[in-house]
């Protein structure tokens, strides 16, 4: 049976901001953790977070007519919008690199005034920039690197993957961050956007937990009506299915190109729907020079605008990524944009 939970998002369209600790977010550097002392790499991510106006980014959403928000709760730096203890437990630092203030909640709390849902991004991994926190939680990224830290790739150009690569005393740590976070929001997160799960048939494709399953049930403690997506990577015509029956819509992370799923050679009656399997079709890309960043739209105005009516109209769900200062507001070249947009939709 197809899933509802994200039935909302059916011919509608969404914005998210990659607002992280970097525009886009460390990975592991030679020398571990941040460059600069914890102490004040704390401060400052506390200073930001607390300096987020949720009011003035609901007011520009409500403009420009967007029906979600997806706000990144963190990325590869460790360094998390929200607090979570259990998280902090785990990796063991004397100071929380999570931010004192619950910028989920408070965001969400703005949202849900304006009839806006929000919905958390989130990696399926640990941190890769913050060596201490991978080391706690027993994570290794799936992919094999060489001795001078360069990914391992085959004569035809695929990347070697680990053998054996189960996860499970990491993925049963991290099911209960998630957890924590779910439990805290409960209805105020509408959905989970995660990232990184590259390597779900050596970690998630078992009928034994941890699984899809158990991991879905995390994310879903707080809300069972929460819409869940897990990415597999960029969005390609033939890989357009979900991952797991657990998904209620499609990642559909895109990045140099717009996908027309409904004109390809091999269009399926599900997709003429505006659904990929069992999945409420949706798609992704960022609007601006890449994920977070840019001064102006990319895309000019006509394309921009008909591709993303000719999904809606289709039946499918856009989410446009959008830069933001470090206020949380987006520039206004976008808005006007995507005001066009939200007119047409």
């Amino acid at each position: 049976m197809q899933s509802q939970r994200a039935l909302w998002m059916r011919g509608n369209f969404g914005m998210m901001s990659h607002w992280l600790y970097h525009p886009v977010d460390t990975h592991r550097k030679p020398g571990g953790n941040v460059e600069i002392p914890l102490e004040t790499a704390v401060k400052e991510w506390n200073h930001r977070v607390n300096g987020f106006d949720v009011e003035r980014l609901a007011d520009q959403l409500e403009q420009a007519g967007a029906k979600w928000f997806i706000l990144t709760i963190g990325q590869n730096s460790g360094f998390y919008c929200a607090p979570n203890p259990v998280y902090d437990q785990i990796v063991g630092y004397p100071l929380s690199k999570c931010s004192q203030r619950d910028l989920f909640r408070d965001l969400a709390v703005a949202l849900k005034k304006k009839g806006i849902r929000t919905l958390a991004y989130l990696p399926s991994g640990a941190p890769e920039g913050d060596f201490q926190a991978c080391l706690h939680f027993k994570w290794q990224n799936g992919y094999c690197y060489d001795a001078n830290g360069v990914r391992m790739v085959t004569p035809d150009g695929v990347r070697v993957r680990r053998p054996n690569h189960r996860l499970a005393e990491f993925q049963q740590m991290w099911e209960q961050v998630v957890r924590y976070w779910a439990q805290q929001w409960g209805e105020l997160c509408a959905g989970w956007w995660i990232d990184g799960v590259y390597f779900a048939d050596q970690m998630y494709q078992f009928t034994q937990a941890p699984n899809f399953h158990s991991f879905a049930a995390a994310l879903r403690a707080g809300n069972p009506e929460c819409a869940i997506c897990f990415n597999g990577g960029i969005q390609r015509s033939d890989t357009v299915d979900p991952l797991s029956e657990e998904e209620d819509y499609t990642a559909g992370e895109m990045n140099s190109y717009l996908y027309t799923p409904f004109g390809h050679h091999r269009i399926r009656e599900d997709m003429l729907q505006g659904r990929a399997g069992q999945a409420q079709l949706h798609l992704l890309n960022f609007l601006g020079k890449n994920w977070g960043q840019g001064d102006a739209p990319r895309f000019p105005e006509p394309l921009a605008t008909a591709w993303t009516d000719y999904i809606l109209h289709g039946g499918g769900a856009v989410t446009w990524d959008v830069p933001t200062n470090e206020k949380g507001e987006i520039p206004q070249s976008f808005i006007q944009l995507l005001q066009k947009i939200g007119k047409k939709g």
